[in-house]
């Protein structure tokens, strides 16, 4: 029984690993890029691994983590492979047509289907255009971010304009700088992430738009307060200005309709535009047909393909959840029934306090009192030992990027350091290039600007 996994980011890695671990001996992992990890890598942050391993890793440790765990399970992974579409075969592309005639509760009789009941079509830089059949698929593809068109705003396209992740990749992965002032649309987890990283590295963020607060409390506080960065809530870029480069953009309030109110429109001067306005699943191989009812038939979905996530943590959970329900559908394991993992997405407490926490996701808002010292509102006993440290000494865990030959590598402190450090580490941090080759968890600096922090490596392709 032959199972393919689209996508090698942490979803699919986790379906991958999880359908092996559970029975399926032929697993293949299908990869667009010439690396695992998927989005991860650039994501040169920590905050991942806080719920599902109560450690903390940047987005490069965590791909790496899953990576080792992709290769210790025997995984077959396809890089540079990119998957044109899945169908039956025998069925034209287009025309996909859901098979709801076979009960797959029961996992004694969910394994007699008929070899090759899926036909993943594919093209590889190294094997050139393929024909995969397989038993069953899990699309893990993620998501595409929406761009400025989607949101039909008006104006002209010059250079400047870049989707969050587009400018997160420019920074991160190639080193480009994209401008020196820039405005941010966008209040959602990467926007205020960018937010802080254009922060660092130097660049004016005059502003950030959004309708509501949506990113996580965690980087509301450590990526908008501990900078001073300005938030408008209930504003939104009307239009763009500039012809070869960005020149600047027209905001305005949102009306009592949810309108645009230009009569209060007003002109921000800048030379670069972050849109993180939403994220759309990749679905486009699955030809239009819904894939809840494909379930029947062997055809799975997970991660952010299937619904966008908070948390790299719950997208990962999903991928072992669905390669459990594969490995039963294929006969496998014990049984096809969902542990509650999919889809699960983190609550935030609503109740009003003067300290957030943000150990961890929850970000629990803490009262907290200086003489006598007292902390209420905590689930734990970490958001204590947090309220202590933020009063008498608030520190921060940094990272960056360094030159590593003719390419980068992400790095991050081994430890917190004093929040008051932190340009001092940045600026100390363009002066390090790194000896290749470079494994993560490697030193490339002692002592960095003498906070008495050594700088790790935590990704290098």
């Amino acid at each position: 029984m032959k199972l393919i996994v689209i996508g090698g980011g942490p979803a699919g890695m986790a379906a991958a690993v999880t359908a092996k671990e559970h029975g399926v001996e032929d697993v293949m992992l299908l990869e667009r890029h010439d690396y695992l990890g998927g989005v991860l890598p650039q994501c040169i942050h920590n905050g991942f691994g806080t719920q599902l391993y109560e450690r903390d890793y940047t987005g490069g440790e965590y791909a790496w983590l899953w990576k080792e765990k992709t290769e210790r399970a025997g995984v077959d992974v396809m890089l540079n492979t990119t998957v044109l579409s899945v169908s039956r075969p025998g069925t034209p592309d287009e025309v996909v047509q859901s098979s709801s005639d076979r009960n797959v509760a029961d996992a004694d009789t969910a394994g007699s289907s008929e070899a090759g009941d899926w036909l993943v079509k594919c093209v590889s830089a190294k094997l050139g255009a393929k024909e995969l059949e397989a038993d069953a698929v899990i699309i893990a593809t993620g998501c595409r971010e929406r761009t400025l068109p989607q949101m039909l705003i008006p104006g002209s396209r010059p250079a400047g304009v870049f989707t969050a992740g587009a400018a997160q990749l420019m920074m991160n992965m190639k080193n480009y700088l994209p401008g020196r002032s820039a405005v941010v649309l966008g209040s959602g987890d990467i926007g205020l992430i960018m937010a802080r990283r254009m922060t660092l590295e130097g660049i004016n963020v005059k502003m950030i738009l959004g309708q509501e607060a949506t990113g996580l409390a965690r980087n509301i506080v450590q990526c908008v307060e501990d900078y001073d960065i300005p938030m408008r809530y209930g504003w939104t870029v009307v239009s763009t200005h500039g012809y070869e480069r960005l020149k600047g953009v027209t905001i305005a309030p949102f009306d009592e309709d949810g309108r645009p109110d230009r009569t209060r429109s007003q002109y921000i001067q800048c030379d670069t535009l972050l849109v993180a306005t939403g994220l759309i699943p990749e679905l486009e191989i699955c030809n239009g047909f819904d894939v809840n009812e494909m379930r029947s038939s062997g055809l799975f979905v997970c991660g952010n393909a299937n619904r966008v996530h908070d948390l790299a943590d719950h997208v990962t959970e999903e991928g072992m959840d669905i390669g459990r329900q594969a490995a039963a559908y294929l006969g496998k394991g014990t049984s096809y029934v969902s542990d509650g993992l999919s889809g699960r997405s983190p609550e935030l407490t609503g109740k009003q306090g003067n300290m957030i926490c943000t150990v961890c996701p929850k970000g629990c808002v803490m009262q907290v009192e200086r003489v006598p010292f007292t902390v209420s509102g905590n689930q734990c006993d970490r958001g204590e030992a947090f309220a202590r440290q933020e009063l008498e000494s608030p520190k921060r865990v940094v990272t960056a990027i360094v030159k590593a030959g003719d390419s980068t590598v992400s790095v991050r402190t081994d430890r917190p350091i004093d929040k008051a450090d932190i340009f001092k580490v940045m600026k100390a941090v363009k002066r390090v290039k790194a000896e290749t080759p470079v494994a993560p968890g490697q030193v490339v600096a002692s002592d960095i600007a003498g906070t008495g922090a050594d700088l790790v490596a935590t990704w290098y392709v």
